[in-house]
């Protein structure tokens, strides 16, 4: 069973998962007041607590177990409607400005971005005093946790398809909304939106300046032009039209799509010659291990959430993604040296196999949760 937020519904598919659905009450308050946060996941409780007590006073249910992704309430009240049920808090990430390994702080903050992070912080700090374990999925994002909670997680990763997520030699760019001739130089970027933090500006930038140098290579950005990290950029803006606009882009030879399905975007990484990833420290999409596991050769930000998953010209190859110069030079490396990036495409998938195909993850999942269950 799984509930989400949404409007009220019921449903059950062929696989007999039945998928709850509760509403939140309406926040009133703008998404940059300081505040926000801690009141969305205050109605957002409620509306899950309200589910929770119709599941057990109506139909008489009661879960062995519950896992809810911490920070929006969800979770909050689970085991105070079920004292006896197992409960995992799935930990994704801790708002702070501070460095907890070297002791100092990150940046300035104003007071208000100092508040809004310990009122984000509220929710996530009050699921340690009720779960029964708690889980984060990289070694980066628990370092975002103080000393004091972090020693009470568990790394626990989500897993990859990889009989889905394999590479394919003989994959090509043939779609109704692009085709690409065969074994075509293919420079891609695929993320959920075109912003700063996912290093989307340094990209574009850095294809400009291999534009000017060689013409034997096409770009295809798989992303929608608009930001689902960081500041808001005003109706009918974004930072896809605004490199078009700044940069000397030879825009036949780019290609800007927004989201696709997988199937479609599965042959993108496939079909991939140099494929970039960057991001600033914060959680790294699943994207990068799926691209991986697609035999991609992957250009990543040295960030790091990212030297977790890449070793530099062993998995993958790690830039400064604010160098312009390092980003190009080393795509035009993977272009003009396909045997040793061939070695590099096998062993970051041999990687991804070892420690996070889903297939050993969930059986390790199941085998955890089936003793969890079992304690008295």
């Amino acid at each position: 069973m799984f509930a989400h937020v949404g409007t009220h519904s019921d449903t059950t598919d062929a696989d007999g998962i039945r998928t709850l659905r509760f509403e939140v009450p309406q926040n009133d308050r703008p998404a940059e007041d300081y505040r926000y946060a801690l009141d969305h996941a205050a109605h957002t409780a409620l509306g899950a607590t309200h589910l929770f007590m119709r599941l057990r006073d109506q139909e008489g249910y009661h879960p062995d177990l519950v896992i809810a992704h911490v920070g929006w309430g969800i979770g909050l009240t689970v085991r105070q409607i079920w004292p006896q049920t197992r409960y995992i808090a799935y930990h994704e990430w801790y708002y702070t400005d501070v460095d907890w390994v070297r002791g100092r702080r990150e940046r300035p903050m104003t007071a208000e971005a100092m508040v809004t992070n310990r009122l984000r912080d509220l929710p996530i700090s009050a699921e340690f005093d009720s779960a029964d374990r708690n889980w984060c999925p990289t070694e980066f994002q628990a370092s975002r946790f103080p000393p004091a909670l972090k020693k009470r997680l568990e790394i626990v990763p989500d897993g990859v398809d990889c009989t889905l997520h394999r590479p394919d030699p003989e994959a090509q760019i043939s779609f109704d909304w692009l085709t690409l001739p065969p074994r075509q130089r293919l420079l891609t970027y695929t993320t959920r939106g075109l912003e700063p933090l996912r290093g989307f500006p340094q990209f574009m930038r850095a294809v400009e300046l291999l534009q000017n140098r060689r013409e034997d290579f096409e770009t295809l950005v798989i992303a929608q032009d608009s930001v689902s990290y960081g500041q808001r950029l005003p109706k009918d803006d974004g930072w896809g039209k605004r490199a078009l606009k700044a940069l000397d882009l030879d825009q036949t030879r780019l290609h800007l799509h927004g989201l696709k399905p997988r199937d479609e975007y599965l042959k993108v990484l496939q079909a991939s010659t140099a494929h970039v990833y960057f991001t600033e420290p914060f959680v790294t999409s699943w994207s990068l291990l799926e691209a991986m596991a697609a035999g991609c050769l992957v250009i990543g930000s040295n960030t790091a959430p990212v030297r977790e998953k890449v070793d530099d010209m062993e998995t993958g190859i790690l830039v400064d993604m604010d160098d312009r110069d390092e980003v190009a030079e080393m795509i035009e490396w993977v272009f003009d040296n396909p045997l040793e990036a061939a070695e590099i495409r096998a062993q970051a998938r041999e990687f991804v196999l070892e420690h996070f195909d889903a297939r050993k993850v969930f059986a390790k999942k199941a085998e955890y949760l089936r003793a969890l269950v079992a304690l008295d």
